[in-house]
């Protein structure tokens, strides 16, 4: 079992906070690894530009060139502890709050552990750039942990999501798991996922549903494809609920902005 998975599986276990639309909110979870994985922004769809975003996110340099410097000076110390504030481009009025907080990094001469500290991010997407922004991160500060060790005061699943988790884990296996330990999570966060699989020409109106959806298109395979849509609507039967229509087709969706513009002139 992977990292990710492990933690997906955490997540799918512990009690909600909130269920809220095609979202799991839940708090307090921790999880450790002796490696992070071997992820690039490119599997996640990420453009080529993530990087630096991240970078301007969270790296204030004065703060970075601090703890490498201690972290230099401390090399033959039998016990350095040091705390790494990710702290990068101020936040607007509308943002809660940096999702990363804080890396620790302790140390004696013959061990290294590196503890992240998290206010509040969503598993997949977001945790997974993450994943492959620390890697850049550990080797600018010369770090080589034995263990690594994230702390999530809040941390939610969200079913907009799937399709990315589908290229990196068995789409129906991943479903199957859900279905048995989560019943609610799935009947209110696989509708989306239903809907997709469908057909590629389709139009979203909510942007990270569209970008996945072509994420689904573009990276699973047709079979996976057909996997995904008889196992949902075989499961989705069993609610009672009608099975959801296709999107608006390309060229006919009008964003709403428009809409409105177009009625006030009528």
């Amino acid at each position: 079992m992977s990292f990710h998975q492990e933690l997906i599986r955490q997540i799918i276990h512990t009690p909600a906070l909130k269920y809220s639309g095609v979202r799991k909110i839940v708090q307090n979870v921790h999880v450790e690894t002796k490696a992070l994985p071997v992820l690039t922004f490119e599997q996640l769809g990420y453009g080529k530009n993530k990087l630096a975003q991240l970078k301007r996110n969270y790296i204030n340099e004065e703060e970075f060139q601090r703890v490498r410097s201690i972290l230099e000076k401390r090399k033959s110390h039998e016990f350095t502890s040091v705390a790494l504030a990710l702290r990068g481009a101020k936040k607007d009025s509308r943002s809660q709050g940096w999702c990363m907080l804080d890396l620790i990094v302790s140390r004696t001469r013959d061990f290294e552990s590196v503890d992240i500290n998290y206010r509040s991010t969503e598993v997949t997407l977001k945790f997974g750039g993450d994943l492959a922004f620390l890697p850049w991160v550990f080797e600018q500060l010369g770090l080589d942990p034995d263990v690594i060790r994230f702390h999530f005061a809040n941390l939610y699943l969200s079913g907009v999501f799937l399709p990315t988790l589908s290229s990196f884990w068995d789409p129906v296996e991943l479903l199957e798991y859900l279905w048995e330990h989560d019943r609610k999570l799935f009947s209110g966060g696989t509708r989306f996922f239903l809907r997709s699989s469908y057909k590629r020409d389709q139009v979203f109106p909510y942007s990270p549903e569209q970008q996945q959806h072509k994420f689904l298109w573009n990276r699973c395979s047709g079979t996976d494809i057909r996997r995904i849509r008889t196992y949902l609507e075989k499961k989705h039967r069993t609610f009672g609920k009608p099975l959801p229509k296709t999107h608006h087709k390309p060229g006919e969706y009008v964003p709403r902005g428009k809409r409105q513009g177009e009625s006030d002139e009528d």
